[in-house]
This record gives C-alpha cells, sequence and structure tokens, in this order.
C-alpha cells in the first residue's frame, strides 16, 4: 500500500471513530467540533506510528 491509500484509510476511520464518539458523548457538538476531534485522531495516529518507528 502507498502513502496516499494509508492516508485516506486513517482519513476516514478517524472520521468515523470522531462521528461515534462525538454522538456518544457530546450529542449537540458542532461540525467544527467533530472535524476538530477527527483531525486529532488523524494527527494522533501519525504520531503513535512516528513513536513506535522511532523506538525500533
Amino acid at each position: 500500500m502507498n502513502k496516499f491509500y494509508i492516508f485516506l484509510f486513517r482519513a476516514v476511520l478517524a472520521t468515523v471513530f470522531a462521528v461515534i464518539v462525538s454522538r456518544l458523548f457530546f450529542q449537540d457538538a458542532s461540525f467544527i467540533k467533530v472535524a476538530g476531534l477527527g483531525a486529532a485522531l488523524l494527527g494522533f495516529s501519525y504520531l503513535f506510528e512516528h513513536i513506535r518507528k522511532k523506538d525500533q
């Protein structure tokens, strides 16, 4: 898999999880807050990958 498909897969998963988490815990969250949560989840996925690769 090339890097674009990995990014696309992670972005879709981050979006899905952001919507699920926001609907469970923040029922009246605006679109901006849900998008921010998705961006944070996507950023954390790349941060954790960087930390994992740095330790190897």
